[in-house]
């Protein structure tokens, strides 16, 4: 089916059907608007194809089929089958959004590549049909180049991994996510460049299915800008596992006569080599997909580094044009995408409803143990802020599992009880930061989860110690806490008057 008639007129045209494309395109709908949503590629964007969901497949179906001690006891005909099992469920899930989305009362499905041409038309080509499964079951292709109008664009065409320049490395060796998940065996050995979720994620799940991993990254410790303690019990998890940490230390060449790649500071000379290496995935980072648009001719502001820039709507700075998920400075997890989408639904549905404040960012990254992190925590913490740390791994429910490592870390304002941030390495901590996320999007304050009952026993009960903590350093030293806050206050007062 081809729908290219130029002559229609929408409520909104949606470019992207990634996660922030597909939130702003069903709200937009369940509000009477008539959508029309671009995709040039596979309806669900980068978490459905080549992130989220195949990953996160990948890592639960390793952790079923090895020891769960990170020595695997899979033979390689059977890594075989579960690699083609991840792919599977990804592309069953792709075609049932597909389906399901293509389909859905008020919005037209459109395969196609989208230029921005004004503040209200869209100039749609020939999709790319590098990663398309199977031809479209609903929605249309454009064959001809068409354009269409609305009354606003959306925005959401997403990110691409970062490459890096690897010398002598061949291409069949040099994957990222979007290649990873293709292959049909298991390397024996495997580089992972990036010690970032992408890369520590993956270095768990190969792990467990029997390659020898080594992880690079060119900063000083693994998940650059996480707390130093909570890196270092990350670390000790994962080295027991198996997993070859290599912090502060970069790709430089690979020598194919031999497979050796070449490693050092970055920036300086190779001081070492990893021999015998069978393919290297490159997990440095995402680059927003704002190129080829048209953009830059229609005025649409971005950051040197291709980032849209968008207000607490939503909105850019051309009247009509919108942006949201990966593509914007907001981006970077599918559910901050899905949250900025529902501001803009709001935005353009219902203008006159006052908005909630910007949304708190919560992050998870799904290693074994999981990391969790939301809000701002400086290494060395605030004077008037009293950082909360516990032991997770020495709750009961740590001891029953036999769960060896982890730790909350709680940033609250001293006296208020505003909480400002908190870590957690553990298991479960992707579920426990939900807590956090809740309480500093309602400024919750620390001493009103006092007395909260938590079950038992659960790894919540590390945070019912943090506010037992809380509660005994701060009422009974009620004259010192007010002066901490008191003169917090008065900084931030005279800060933001310097900015002034």
């Amino acid at each position: 089916m081809n729908n290219n008639n130029s002559n229609e007129m929408y409520d909104a045209i949606v470019i992207g059907s990634g996660s922030g494309g597909l939130t702003a395109a069903v709200g937009l709908s369940r509000f009477g608007k008539r959508v029309l949503m671009l995709e040039r590629s596979r309806v669900g964007g980068d978490c459905t194809n080549f992130g989220c969901i195949p990953s996160k497949s990948l890592l639960h179906l390793s952790a079923k089929a090895s020891d769960g001690a990170g020595t695997s006891k899979v033979a390689p005909e059977t890594t075989a089958e579960l690699l083609k099992r991840v792919r599977q469920r990804r592309d069953d899930l792709e075609a049932h959004e597909r389906d399901e989305f293509g389909s859905m009362e008020g919005i037209d499905l459109v395969f196609g590549t989208a230029t921005v041409t004004s503040a209200n038309t869209v100039t749609v080509s020939a999709p790319d049909t590098t990663h398309q499964p199977s031809p479209a079951t609903t929605g249309g292709f454009v064959v001809n180049p068409v354009t269409y109008r609305a009354d606003h664009i959306v925005v959401a065409t997403g990110s691409s991994p970062r490459r890096i320049p690897i010398p002598g490395l061949p291409d069949d060796m040099y994957l990222t996510n979007e290649e990873l998940f293709e292959q049909e065996a298991v390397p024996e050995r495997l580089v992972i460049v990036g010690a970032g979720p992408i890369g520590l994620e993956m270095a768990v799940a190969f792990n467990r299915l029997g390659s020898r991993v080594t992880v690079l990254d060119a900063a000083a410790q693994i998940l650059p800008g996480l707390l130093p303690d909570a890196a270092e019990v990350l670390t000790r998890a994962l080295e027991a596992q198996g997993v070859e940490l290599k912090p502060g230390l970069a790709p430089h060449r690979f020598q194919a006569a031999n497979r050796r790649l070449e490693i050092g500071p970055l920036g300086e000379d190779p001081t070492d080599g990893l021999d015998d290496v069978d393919a290297v995935l490159v997990a440095v980072g995402r680059v927003p997909n704002s190129s080829n648009l048209g953009l830059g001719e229609v005025g649409v502001a971005t950051t040197d580094g291709g980032q849209i820039i968008i207000d607490d709507k939503g909105r850019t700075n051309i009247e009509g044009v919108w942006a949201v998920g990966d593509v914007t400075i907001e981006g970077g997890t599918t559910h901050m995408a899905n949250a900025w989408g529902r501001r803009l639904i709001q935005a353009i549905a219902l203008p006159y409803l006052p908005l909630k404040k910007r949304p708190v960012r919560p992050a998870v990254t799904y290693t074994s143990p999981e990391v969790a992190t939301i809000g701002d925590q400086p290494e060395v913490p605030a004077a008037d802020v009293r950082r909360i740390t516990v032991d997770l791994s020495a709750t009961d429910r740590a001891y029953t599992d036999e769960a060896d490592h982890g730790i909350l870390i709680v940033d609250v304002r001293k006296l208020s009880g505003q909480v400002l941030g908190a870590t957690i390495v553990g298991p479960r901590a992707g579920d426990l930061i939900a807590m956090f996320s809740l309480a500093m999007a309602n400024d919750i304050a620390f001493h009103k989860w006092y007395g909260t009952v938590i079950p038992y026993p659960t790894y919540g009960d590390a945070v019912t110690q943090a506010v037992d903590t809380y509660i005994s350093e701060t009422f009974p030293n009620a004259g010192t806490e007010l002066a901490a806050w008191a003169q917090g206050r008065f900084r931030a007062l005279r800060t933001r008057l310097d900015r002034a």
